[in-house]
């Protein structure tokens, strides 16, 4: 069993594991993360699994089960990804800007990035909210309206990669 329990396996394997769990995610930063990313969202979204997984070079799994641990998600969160379609790479590529070479690499398809992914989700959590209006939003994240609309459109934008407890 990876987490609850341990059962089965020698103290020294699970120490290894806590340890393990402690030093690639320790709890003051990733709560320090996961609070800095969640300010005003309603809810825990594939968005923010993805951005934690990868500011701590973990799996989405392993992220969503330390969360879990830390009581920063609800036990079970991670069977609810899995049931309700999961957290696909895809899904993952499209949040983080990483795109193909043509050598197959991935490329990182801006600078700022990650910064921007923070802007885009408070920015939709503003529109959700109507908050901002359209032509606030797309003035704020520097795009056209209409491709605003086809971000909203196509879910690239928090729509799509919402929970629906």
């Amino acid at each position: 069993m990876l987490f609850e329990g341990d059962t089965g396996r020698a103290p020294e394997e699970q120490y290894a594991s806590k340890f393990g769990r402690a030093l690639l995610t320790p709890a003051r930063a990733v709560m320090q993360k996961f609070s800095d990313l969640t300010a005003g969202a309603s809810k825990l979204t594939r968005r923010h699994i993805i951005v934690l997984a990868h500011s701590f070079g973990v799996s989405r799994e392993a992220m969503v089960r330390r969360l879990e641990e830390l009581e920063l998600a609800k036990r079970g969160t991670w069977d609810w990804f899995q049931q309700h379609g999961g957290i696909s790479n895809q899904q993952a590529q499209e949040v983080l800007g990483f795109g193909q070479s043509t050598n197959g690499e991935k490329i990182k398809s801006g600078a700022n990035a990650l910064s921007s992914l923070r802007l885009a989700a408070l920015a939709a959590e503003a529109w959700r909210r109507e908050i901002l209006s359209e032509g606030q939003l797309s003035s704020l994240l520097r795009i056209e309206r209409s491709e605003l609309r086809a971000m909203f459109a196509s879910g690239e934008i928090d729509r799509g990669l919402m929970d629906d407890e």
